[in-house]
């Protein structure tokens, strides 16, 4: 499993379970409202929901699992397997231009961002943190095309693959996260 390296080992804060299918209802709303401003180009709508989420649940590490697990999946969609290295680089190339409006910086970001989600990234370019978070739901909405609809359809996978691991989300200490 992958998640998200933050700067601190946090531990998790549950919010409220959705009955339907497990997902962390709270969450779930604050990786749709960023993925999709992100998508539309909007840097501070897709920026608010991550920050009121922070300071409404400074614990709480669900976001970025999701947006993890779900960038990994958009990204093997796109390539239609694994990726490689090269592969992730293409992927940052050919989807910089939207991202840079939404991130200042360099094309690395992108990279790095993407590279870290699939543990390829040089120690030294690792992507952690908070920035784990803003740069990965930034990189998930450019990398959507029809995100309410893709959403939609990743939802029932990621709590499928939350479920498979629903144990180690309750461990002490929670997912390195």
């Amino acid at each position: 499993m992958t998640y998200v390296k933050w700067a601190l080992r946090r531990k998790t804060e549950s919010g409220t379970p959705d009955l339907a299918d497990g997902l962390d209802r709270r969450a779930w709303a604050v990786v749709w409202e960023s993925a999709v401003a992100a998508h539309r180009g909007s840097a501070r709508a897709h920026v608010a929901p991550l920050l009121r989420y922070e300071r409404e649940a400074p614990r709480d590490v669900m976001v970025g699992v999701y947006l993890w697990y779900l960038l990994r999946y958009r990204v093997a969609e796109l390539i239609a397997a694994r990726p490689d290295a090269d592969d992730l680089h293409v992927l940052a190339d050919r989807y910089y231009p939207t991202f840079s409006k939404l991130i200042r910086g360099d094309k690395s970001q992108l990279a790095d961002t993407l590279l870290t989600a699939f543990e390829l990234a040089a120690e030294d370019r690792k992507v952690s943190g908070g920035n784990a978070v803003v740069l990965g739901s930034a990189a998930l909405g450019v990398l959507l095309e029809h995100p309410e609809a893709e959403l939609r359809a990743m939802r029932p996978h990621l709590a499928a693959w939350s479920e498979r691991n629903a144990a180690y989300f309750r461990e002490p200490g929670g997912p390195s996260v």
